[in-house]
């Protein structure tokens, strides 16, 4: 199949183009009947007896912080979404996505040498040899209920993070670790403190400079004794000239010795972001998207720059050889780290600007941001889904983007069962050209692609797709959700006192199935097992999760654990199934016992009831299995 190029002209220009064509003729009764389709391929099902293994994504979510390794061939990317990815600088390639650290990340960092990478989400640590990856260290909740902070040594030796130990607590703490034997080599803890928000040892490797929400200090960073505070700064990133005499942060900067502040506030407006570059020449700070960089010499103003296209700067550094200036366009992890709703805006880039010309940049981005719904072509080749509000389709081998258009939050989209043909809301693409071929009436089409079908009138009516013709009433008052894979029947949903789900048949024109739900604000989703046996009923994003198996004919049926997502595999063996926390359900079909726990996915910063949850969920005929996290990402499972 040619990748997929969906043309500019969509929507309107198609209904235009649609009633300028002749009308076709009415089907003959030769015809085929409603429902009916040449018989589906037979092809084995894909066994889901394997445990299921991560093997892709789309997308990594909201950026908490980057690095970039000594050479600056190589970006790592540590997002709230649960993925650390190394991307090519050169073209903003996705090299490598490690899967050993699942979860809200903090933080990434590379050794001065560049042979370690160390890497922290909100309860483990991690250290790998660099570039081969080979795990050197993993430390266990350094801190017992969340890590927030994390800094390497420049010899390479010293770990520290910072964090709390009891939820809800005021009372940060701040530990410092040995790389070889991962023992505690000192421990602090400062009261009436929000986070620690950033950690920096000192050019010679002799002291630790610790940032919290009110305060700056300094300490031995050999055992974490001798606290000294910093009182002329305050808040944000904390970083340390080349000599070691000035520390910044906030966007002041203050001498060691003394104390005294040698650059103040501008607009006395403190800053999240503020770096000097390692040759000591430069010193950079943020305000919202603009970035001032001065002369440490006089403290002039080298160069103002606004970012275009970003609301926020989160965090500076300057590469090793003081040649490139890093500019994360991510979360605010210095005021709540990914927790609560103070985060503000979040973005999924990392601008490197050369300091020889700061006006221009190269942008790495995380990729797409991710939503609404996920659905395979029928061979599994393909997914298309939302991606930054527009229809794209992604090549399921690679995650590569085969095509994207401008059809905006798509609200529904669906392969035809030949798959050569893609819907769109109320559109039907060719998918080898993107020239747009039906507009069609109703909310649910026929897996061929012949039918339509809809709510009108307070009744429910079948028409051709090509001509528009009614071919068949229901005479109920219901809402339509869709055809079942077979074409065999259509799925209603009507509330009379108890949220009711139908399935009717549609070539005999009667009602198959009828299902009570036991939670009447679910059931608009619906899917199918392949052998038949059983259909589950979930509830939208948003609001209230359920999830409930129905049998049909002698399956039993029963209520699970509240999902938004619960779909079943190709060999109908396992039921996948997603909800409020981020991580997804694994269910046996014999008894829809817990078999597995497939965890991964991060959590999103928007004012949303359910920030960590797993919004969707589809399986391939390939067996391969596509989840989408309310942290904007697509991930991919694979059990063979």
């Amino acid at each position: 199949m040619r990748p997929v190029r969906f043309a500019v002209v969509l929507a309107l220009a198609l209904l235009g183009a649609c009633k300028e064509e002749a009308p076709l003729p009415a089907p003959s009764p030769d015809d085929e009947k409603p429902g009916e389709e040449n018989p589906p391929e037979q092809v084995p099902p894909v066994s889901s007896a394997a445990p299921f293994q991560p093997c892709g994504a789309i997308g990594a979510g909201a950026l908490a912080a980057s690095a970039l390794s000594p050479d600056g061939s190589v970006l790592a990317a540590a997002t709230l979404s649960g993925q650390l990815v190394l991307y090519r600088t050169s073209d903003g390639s996705r090299l490598q996505t490690l899967w050993e650290l699942p979860g809200q990340q903090v933080s990434v960092v590379f050794s001065e040498d560049g042979s370690l990478l160390v890497a922290a989400n909100q309860t483990q640590t991690r250290i790998w040899r660099y570039p081969d990856l080979t795990p050197v260290r993993t430390l266990d909740r350094p801190h017992s209920h969340r890590t927030t902070a994390l800094a390497l040594s420049p010899d390479g030796a010293s770990l520290a993070t910072g964090g709390f130990d009891t939820a809800g607590s005021e009372t940060a703490s701040v530990r410092i670790w040995s790389i070889e034997d991962g023992s505690l080599r000192g421990s602090l803890q400062r009261s009436y403190e929000q986070v620690v928000q950033s950690l920096a040892f000192s050019p010679d490797g002799a002291s630790l400079a610790i940032s919290t929400h009110h305060f700056v200090f300094v300490v031995s960073a050999a055992d974490a004794s001798g606290q000294r505070a910093v009182p002329e700064l305050s808040g944000g990133q904390v970083g340390w000239s080349k000599d070691g005499a000035l520390l910044a942060s906030g966007g002041m900067v203050a001498r060691l010795d003394t104390g005294a502040r040698v650059k103040d506030l501008e607009l006395s407006t403190l800053r999240d972001a503020s770096a000097f570059s390692p040759d000591g020449l430069l010193y950079a700070d943020a305000l919202g998207p603009e970035v001032t960089v001065y002369r440490v010499a006089d403290w002039s103003k080298v160069h103002t720059f606004t970012e275009p296209n970003a609301s926020y700067v989160s965090r500076l550094s300057f590469s090793q050889d003081s040649t490139q200036l890093v500019v994360d366009l991510g979360v605010s992890a210095f005021w709540c780290n990914g927790v609560g709703q103070l985060c503000g805006p979040w973005g999924n880039e990392v601008r490197i600007h050369p300091v020889q010309d700061l006006a221009t940049a190269r942008t790495v981005s995380l990729g797409p941001v991710m939503r609404d719904q996920v659905v395979f072509s029928p061979d599994g080749s393909l997914l298309a889904g939302t991606g930054d509000g527009v229809m794209g389709i992604w090549r399921t081998r690679d995650q590569h983007q085969v095509a994207t258009s401008n059809i905006t939050y798509p609200g529904s989209l669906q392969f035809s069962s030949d798959q050569s043909r893609l819907r769109a809301n109320n559109v039907i693409y060719d998918t080898a050209t993107g020239k747009g071929l039906q507009a069609f009436q109703g909310q649910a089409l026929s897996p061929d692609f012949k039918i339509s079908a809809g709510r009108e009138d307070d009744r429910i009516l079948l028409r051709d797709v090509t001509t528009n013709e009614p071919l068949k009433t229901f005479e109920l008052d219901a809402y339509v959700i869709g055809f079942s894979p077979d074409g065999r029947f259509l799925a209603t949903s009507a509330y009379d006192g108890r949220t009711r789900i139908r399935l009717l048949d549609v070539a005999g024109g009667t009602v198959s199935h009828s299902f009570e739900l036991d939670f009447n604000q679910g059931g608009s989703r619906l899917d199918y097992s392949t052998d038949g046996r059983w259909v589950t009923l979930t509830a939208p994003y948003g609001g209230f999760a359920s999830a409930e198996v129905r049998g049909l004919g002698t399956a039993a049926s029963r209520s699970l654990p509240a999902s938004f997502a619960a779909v079943f595999s190709p060999d109908s063996t396992v039921l996948a199934t997603g909800g409020v926390e981020p991580e997804v359900r694994i269910l046996t079909t014999t008894d829809f016992s817990l078999r597995e726990r497939l965890v991964g996915h991060g959590t999103y910063l928007g004012q949303e009831q359910w920030p960590r949850a797993i919004v969707g969920a589809a399986f391939a005929r390939t067996g391969q299995l596509a989840t989408l996290g309310a942290d904007r990402t697509v991930r991919f499972w694979c059990s063979n």
